[in-house]
């Protein structure tokens, strides 16, 4: 999964949790990276009232969104890693020697999860330079999410679905050499191709079969709509709710992984 792993999440609500006084205010702080929102509040073991309850009651409900394939989600939890980062190295010295000593292993943990972490110094409008931290995606996929995609070409190969595996292939073929665009066309045509093998029609057109599947009962109207929508959003250029092409093309991998999985799930060997 290209969706920021436990450890790498833990490792953060933990320094939040440890030392609250970095943050003014923990609704502003989860307000500023978008993970105030009624979708994630799930139920965990914890006193929701208490802060620890207030802060990993979200995390955790976005992360789980994240894994279902929410965009939106998965960029707020890599904000949440960028802006705390940021803000607990503010006025520390950047040199390697001087870095806290909880920053090796989130550096490791964010390179498992695929992600490169930058920091440097920039001028904002007073005189005293604040931290910025960015995370940027390696150009291989991250070990769970090639792990995934492997999965799902096996199955696919068992099923005899050979035209979605070649899709597939070339998708992560086109994704490893930077061919975005390409990478998102062929994304869009094997989830095309699966769509029409858990409708059972035959037919290439992705609106009539997410119908079928909906009017049969295998879907529900939500999951119908959602699939359309992830259908119809594979190749827009846009990157947003990502930074970057790069984020959002290695999101939209996962996102194929995921809706092709369930679909095929739909139909019995």
């Amino acid at each position: 999964m290209t969706t920021l792993s436990d450890p790498t999440v833990a490792s953060v609500v933990e320094l939040i949790y440890g030392d609250q006084s970095r943050f003014h205010s923990l609704e502003a702080l989860l307000l500023g990276v978008d993970l105030k929102r009624p979708e994630y509040g799930v139920e965990l073991w914890v006193n929701a009232d208490s802060y620890w309850g207030r802060l990993v009651t979200p995390v955790y409900g976005a992360r789980l969104a994240a894994l279902g394939g929410n965009a939106e989600a998965d960029r707020a939890l890599l904000d949440l890693v960028e802006v705390t980062v940021a803000r607990f190295l503010q006025g520390e010295s950047l040199a390697r020697k001087s870095l806290p000593a909880w920053m090796p292993a989130l550096r490791t943990a964010l390179l498992e999860d695929g992600y490169r972490m930058k920091i440097d110094r920039v001028i904002g409008a007073g005189t005293e330079a604040r931290v910025r931290c960015r995370l940027k995606p390696t150009a291989w996929l991250p070990v769970r999410l090639a792990g995934q995609v492997a999965l799902l070409e096996t199955e696919l190969e068992v099923r005899g679905q050979q035209t979605a595996l070649d899709h597939l292939r070339k998708a992560v073929e086109h994704y490893e050499r930077g061919r975005f665009p390409a990478c998102e066309k062929r994304l869009r045509s094997a989830l095309q191709q699966v769509t029409a093998y858990a409708a059972g029609t035959g037919d290439p057109d992705g609106g009539r079969n997410v119908r079928h599947l909906v009017d049969t009962g295998r879907l529900t109207i939500a999951q119908g709509t959602r699939l359309l929508h992830d259908l119809r959003g594979m190749v827009v250029g846009d990157p947003f709710p990502h930074r970057t092409r790069a984020d959002a093309t290695r999101f939209r991998i996962q996102l194929t992984a995921v809706r092709a999985g369930s679909l095929l799930a739909q139909v019995e060997l």
